[in-house]
């Protein structure tokens, strides 16, 4: 189950389709936006430093766009990896982008929370197999949740 989304893209049309496309889905309980990667860093920090012991803030899944002015998303995955990423081991990236720049997918491949790349626009289907893929790193990262 997905409770909580965080969508980070500087093209105020490209979050609002995603908001709708993931609310009319029912591909999580919740979406949260951020305009560019230090707002994404900072709905983070404002977690880390609450102590709010039971996550409820915490997205399970982040979509990132890669190109945006101020701080784009390479910076805001070298960041999270390094400050956030093992206080927030359930959290999950998809590169949601309208670039396909097979130097950019290769590059991500050092990112271990970078589960999927997916060109924008999103769609139901892209969401479907995001959501397998992301319920099968979860059973993997949480062995006492598998039945077999």
């Amino acid at each position: 189950m997905i409770h909580k989304v965080l969508v980070v893209n500087d093209d105020s049309m490209v979050l609002f389709v995603a908001c709708k496309v993931i609310m009319n889905t029912k591909f999580a309980d919740e979406t949260v936006t951020a305009s560019d990667g230090s707002e994404a860093l900072a709905y983070f920090e404002k977690i880390a430093v609450s102590g709010n012991a039971d996550f409820k803030e915490v997205p399970d899944f982040i979509f990132l766009d890669l190109n945006m002015p101020n701080m784009n998303g390479w910076d805001f995955l070298d960041i999270f990896s390094k400050k956030y990423a093992e206080r927030f081991p359930g959290v999950r990236v998809a590169i949601m982008s309208s670039s396909n720049d097979r130097r950019e997918l290769d590059e991500l491949q050092k990112y271990n929370i970078v589960l999927d790349f997916i060109e924008n626009p999103i769609s139901k289907g892209k969401l479907e197999l995001i959501k397998d893929k992301f319920l099968k790193v979860q059973m993997a990262c949480f062995p006492e949740n598998c039945t077999a």
